[in-house]
């Protein structure tokens, strides 16, 4: 019997379904993909509709990789040291369940997928942990202990005594030296000596050019240099291997949480690559069916063409479930049995299916197939053989809750046998009750079809014009082979065809030709207006389910806008007035920060556009006059009038730009010494286009850094240069990873070509 996965190749929709996944677990999801228990197929399709919606709405879920970390944590469990990129992968992930979070908190009427979003684990501190060890370049970060980061510091003044020595090394045996530069070898930094002087220069024998002239030794004078050097790199390696272990420990005491959110990101992205899937293909999930039936409108075979793939529409019911399809050779006959069936194992693996909304899959138990050549060369069965054998192990197993697959059945013999065989078996499919759809050319079993209420007559139209089949299905009529058509087609002589038609007149009764014609004449008529009606009916159907959803959502929607309106009302104005308050409070403090200065002025602005509609002022303003500003609360001076702005200085020396409109006469207020404006001096402060950190340590660095860029702010500078020197490379990390965080601010950062520093500086252009 032959294994319907394989012949209906749906291994190859489980691979193209793993190419949307992108965490390891998704795919291994994808690759695996296998029929389902009825109850769990039924919430899986819940879960992948919904998942198709949310995409629609809301774009794609933020998930751009995660490992598969079971093994990670068993090893991490038995005490296993983990690696800087094993423990990042768990810090990916931690990440992402944070992205997840954000992304559903704007999600709304997708109840499975929203409840699900609520069980994901918390993993902050993990996260937050690993960073603070493991930077962006997988490397251990200096400030990962305090050890660590004396250890490197040792390293780094050695590192710099011994180029420091060389130099004058150098210029001490260069009368002996086969070059003006020192070499590595080993390791080790070495003079080049000539071979003839090389007694002149005490130290170890590092290397031998191939010449043999020049002779490689670490000066004696280094030697101590470079063995404490090497200590304190194995100090650095101890450092770090304890700092990676504790680590470790750490991640596997929370192995529960993190593998919890490892299978449960692996679910999500399982569920988008099924959705992308969908997307690609414009399929549609099938409802499960309680009514023993299979009916499938508008369904491709995703493993054609999709831009030439004729859609089919297929019907099987309970008092019809065994239908017969005839028609042309090479009309897709094989295609539809290949295409139902496939249909029904991707429904039942929990997939959307290439078809119209609205299909209704009863559950099956298995799908049987007998398809194609089954000529057996190893057990030397011939093709009639080798299908019989096959059929007959189908028969043996099926039952009334499976679809059966039949291409060409009694082939391979006479065609008197063949089309006994044919009638037989699907008589005995019927006494089965199950669910079949069976190829063939026999006139017997096309009869019989037509004669048994229970039996569904269909055909692949052939278009009898062009002489080519249409690759259409027809559901209650029966189809000509039009063998001697095709037969002239593909290049068989007109002589032949025509002696073959004269042969076909002689043994064949001319009146059941003629009805057989006559019929089929009539069933296309029939079929017409009936396939009109069914396209109205859908229509109708479709259009009526659409308004009905589109009512709900618009009800649920109203309801829940209402609901937003009232709470945001009463919360903004409660916000407003707190956080006009603090502004004010803020520009008034002594010892304001230049960051904060900015974002009390920008929130008046705001206040100040939000009033606008609110308060208007029909009298003349003129300068030195003495007015209120209503919408801050603020009474001040006048001193200047342009356009359609006045500047009003308040007592505190706080300088407000406002429209005139927006102000109202007061009297002079009683005389006091008014205060500096220190917010408009800052303003016009001149702040230059380079900071240089060099030699900070990473703390001093970050606070001079942020000063700095508050600053160019206040200033307007839009392209900067933030000197950090390479080094160690941590003032560079510090730098760019602050830039990158600060997008508010931030449009792009880049390093400094050469002329301006290289790598010892980056350049950062603000918004």
């Amino acid at each position: 019997m032959q294994n319907a996965s394989i012949i209906l190749e749906f291994p190859k929709i489980a691979q193209e379904v793993s190419f949307f996944a992108h965490s390891e677990r998704g795919k291994e999801s994808s690759l695996n993909l296998k029929r389902l228990a009825k109850d769990e197929l039924i919430e899986e399709l819940s879960y992948l509709k919904e998942t198709i919606d949310l995409i629609a709405r809301y774009g794609y879920l933020p998930i751009d990789s995660s490992a598969d970390l079971r093994n990670v944590m068993e090893y991490a469990s038995r005490g296993g040291v983990l690696s800087a990129h094993e423990l990042e992968a768990v810090a990916t992930d931690a990440k992402t369940l944070n992205n997840l979070r954000d992304y559903f908190k704007k999600v709304e009427l997708s109840p499975l997928l929203i409840d699900y979003s609520k069980t994901l684990p918390i993993l902050d501190e993990v996260e937050e942990k690993i960073h603070h060890v493991i930077g962006p370049d997988l490397e251990v970060l200096d400030d990962a202990s305090p050890a660590l980061r004396n250890i490197r510091i040792k390293r780094k003044r050695l590192e710099e005594k011994s180029l420091s020595s060389l130099s004058i090394l150098l210029n001490k045996y260069r009368p002996y030296l086969n070059g003006s530069s020192f070499a590595l070898k080993n390791g080790h930094y070495c003079l080049p000596v000539a071979n003839a002087y090389k007694s002149k220069v005490s130290g170890a024998l590092q290397d031998v050019s191939s010449s043999g002239e020049t002779v490689f030794v670490e000066p004696a004078e280094l030697l101590m240099i470079h063995n404490q050097i090497a200590e304190a790199e194995a100090e650095e390696k101890d450092e770090i291997a304890r700092i990676l272990r504790a680590l470790s420990l750490d991640v596997a005491s929370r192995k529960g949480e993190i593998l919890e959110a490892n299978e449960k990101i692996a679910k999500l992205d399982f569920l988008q690559a099924k959705a992308k899937y969908a997307e690609k293909y414009k399929a549609n999930t099938a409802n499960v069916s309680e009514r023993k039936e299979i009916v499938i409108y508008g369904a491709r075979h995703p493993l054609l063409d999709q831009s030439k793939v004729v859609a089919n529409d297929f019907a099987l019911y309970e008092n019809e479930r065994i239908v017969i399809i005839s028609g042309p050779n090479a009309g897709g006959k094989t295609v539809a049995l290949k295409t139902l069936g496939l249909m029904v194992m991707m429904h039942e693996a929990g997939l959307a299916i290439p078809a119209s909304v609205g299909a209704e899959i009863s559950y099956v138990d298995n799908v049987y197939c007998d398809i194609g050549d089954g000529q057996s060369i190893e057990e030397n069965l011939s093709t009639f053989a080798a299908h019989i054998s096959s059929v007959a192990e189908i028969f043996s197993k099926a039952g009334s809750n499976d679809l059966i697959l039949l291409d060409e059945i009694g082939t391979g013999t006479s065609p008197q046998e063949g089309e006994a065989i044919a009638y037989a078996s699907v008589k005995e499919l019927l006494k089965k009750g199950s669910f079949a759809l069976i190829s063939s050319h026999f006139h017997g079993l096309k009869a019989y079809a037509l004669s048994n209420r229970n039996l569904v007559s269909a055909s692949m139209l052939f278009d009898e014009s062009k002489l080519r089949p249409t690759y259409k299905l027809k559901r209650g009529l029966p189809g000509e082979s039009y063998a001697f058509e095709v037969a002239e087609r593909y290049g068989l002589s007109k002589e032949i065809v025509d002696e073959a038609k004269t042969y076909l007149g002689e043994n064949q009764d001319a009146n059941a030709e003629a009805g057989s014609k006559r019929l089929l004449e009539l069933t296309i008529e029939e079929e017409k207006l009936k396939e009109e009606l069914i396209q109205q009916k859908e229509e109708l159907r479709k259009e009526k389910a659409a308004l009905e959803q589109k009512a709900l959502s618009f009800q649920k929607r109203e309801e829940h806008f209402q609901e937003e309106i009232k709470k945001k009302q009463q919360e903004l104005l409660a916000k407003t007035k707190a956080e006009l308050k603090e502004a004010i409070s803020i520009l008034s403090k002594p010892d304001v920060k230049l960051h904060e200065a900015i974002a009390a002025k920008k929130k008046l602005e705001e206040f100040e556009e939000e009033e606008e509609s609110n308060f208007e002022n029909n009298e003349e303003i003129k300068k030195d006059d003495y007015v209120l500003i209503p919408a801050y609360n603020v009474r001040g001076r006048v001193t200047k009038v342009s356009n359609n702005k006045i500047e009003v200085v308040s007592p505190d020396g706080l300088s407000f730009s406002i429209s005139p409109k927006k102000v109202q006469k007061v009297g002079k207020p009683a005389e006091k010494k008014e205060k500096l404006a220190r917010v408009d001096r800052m303003l016009s402060s001149s702040v230059p286009l380079e900071l240089n950190i060099i030699g900070m340590r990473f703390d001093e660095g970050k606070r001079a850094l942020e000063n700095y860029l508050d600053s160019c702010r206040l200033s307007s500078n839009k392209r900067v240069r933030i000197v950090h020197g390479m080094g160690s490379g941590v003032l560079r990390r510090m730098t760019q990873n602050y830039l990158k965080e600060h997008k508010e601010f931030v449009e792009k950062y880049e390093d400094a070509d050469q002329y301006e520093g290289g790598l010892g500086a980056t350049i950062a252009y603000l918004k």
